[in-house]
């Protein structure tokens, strides 16, 4: 049962959150230190400290992942089968949740605006935090239809993990000023840990690796997994998704001996996504049997693209994370700036590559068509590519060595291309129609 009303259809929540993280991304764009903006002196005259930064930068890490995790709520809530009840409660709440969460985060770590915001930001978390348990009680697997339910064990499985890992980044945080400080897991790199340190590196590194499976299981679903890739590619996600999520945990006890039963997790799990993505991709060549293989999978950039990130990421993030696990006692005997850097940009090409394809799953759930569908599917696509690519030329340049302009220029073109395209449909969209989706 569907109502009409801006908390309670996908369509609205969805372009909501879409707009935004864009409109955030618009605004902070300028506070960066090194960004292409940096030139404004913005970060100045808001009279933004360097004794600050770090909780800065925690603060804004929540203020844009938190929508995000929203806009996966919205969409699987939309995808699968729910008792009415469990819509009706979560989406108002995860609403309230998310833009608590931004608002008052940003204004506490950015304008001054005081602890009262800073309280704000905590009621965000927890009202976010409520909504996550109504899904995942929602998402119970025993009530599944038996064709279903490996599917469904998936989600449930993705849903308790994330509870726990944001049990857990929650209770550090509640010592923080009593025994705890805010830190950035890239300045740690080289020194022994604390229990405290531990568990946030747990906590980031989980919640980061939860949305990923959370946007490979709902591509799955978009693109109808079925038959044998269905019965290969959902357990193989699930036994990923266990091994990766109890291993990340037990970093906090096991720091050394947990990162090899990380990259044991993280193989399985590449495997499944890999079983998704050739199967969507067998789905689109099937779907035009009238043109050439390569024709038929390019004619829809948006299906295609969320489906070839699901094989690009072992080139951009795989590859080069085993190759520097695999090189750990060079890398540590080299420039601490280096491995930094390393670290720093990793993390980002990550995070970057699951928004690319978070942004072209909710595209083709809005049933964008035409010229809106293209620009924004290939630009998206042709922006991460890019980008990401040429990431890879400024991680591995010589330590202290300046990266060619070309370089830069290309990271910074991919970029703009990605915000350029989503830009484009967000005010082809507007334009169209302003209000259809408020009202």
């Amino acid at each position: 049962m569907r109502r009409t009303g801006f908390l309670s259809t996908t369509e609205s929540l969805l372009w909501a959150v879409t707009a935004w993280e864009a409109l955030l991304v618009v605004l902070l764009s300028p506070l960066s230190a090194t960004g292409p903006l940096a030139g404004l002196g913005l970060a100045d005259r808001l009279g933004l400290d360097e004794a600050g930064r770090v909780g800065r930068i925690v603060i804004l890490y929540h203020s844009l992942a938190v929508p995000f995790v929203a806009a996966l709520a919205y969409l699987i809530l939309d995808a699968l089968p729910f008792d009415e009840r469990v819509p009706h409660q979560a989406r108002p709440v995860i609403t309230a949740g998310y833009l608590l969460t931004s608002i008052g985060g940003l204004s506490f770590a950015y304008l001054r605006a005081g602890w009262m915001a800073h309280g704000l930001f905590l009621v965000g978390l927890s009202l976010t935090f409520y909504a996550g348990a109504v899904l995942w009680w929602g998402l119970s697997p025993w009530r599944a239809p038996a064709e279903r339910r490996l599917e469904r064990w998936a989600f449930w499985l993705m849903a308790l993990y994330t509870l726990i890992s944001a049990v857990i980044g929650g209770a550090v945080g509640a010592y923080f000023g009593n025994g705890f400080q805010a830190f950035l897991a890239e300045d740690v790199l080289r020194t022994e840990h604390d229990l405290f340190q531990r568990a946030i590196i747990a906590h980031l590194h989980i919640m980061l690796t939860l949305i990923d499976v959370a946007l490979l299981l709902l591509v799955a679903r978009r693109v109808g997994l079925a038959g044998r890739a269905y019965q290969v590619a959902m357990p193989l996600v699930m036994a990923g998704t266990t091994i990766t999520t109890f291993a990340t945990w037990s970093v906090m006890v096991i720091e050394r001996v947990a990162h090899k039963i990380i990259n044991v997790g993280a193989v399985v799990l590449l495997t499944g996504a890999a079983t998704i993505a050739f199967y969507g991709m067998r789905g689109l060549v099937r779907e035009r049997p009238d043109r050439p293989a390569l024709r038929a999978l390019l004619g829809d950039p948006v299906r295609f693209g969320m489906l070839f990130h699901l094989l690009f990421v072992n080139l951009v993030v795989t590859v080069p994370g085993v190759w520097v696990a695999f090189n750990l006692e060079a890398v540590r005997a080299g420039d601490p700036a280096w491995e930094r850097t390393f670290a720093v940009g990793h993390w980002h090409i990550l995070a970057t590559l699951s928004a690319a394809v978070g942004l072209l799953l909710v595209v083709d759930r809005l049933g964008t068509r035409g010229w809106q569908r293209q620009t924004v599917g290939w630009g998206v696509l042709g922006g991460s590519v890019l980008a990401f690519s040429a990431v890879q030329f400024y991680l591995f340049r010589q330590p202290g060595i300046t990266p060619a302009r070309p370089v830069l220029l290309a990271i910074d073109a991919g970029i703009a291309l990605f915000l350029l395209a989503l830009a484009l449909w967000i005010l082809a969209h507007v334009s169209r129609n302003p209000t259809s989706h408020f009202t």
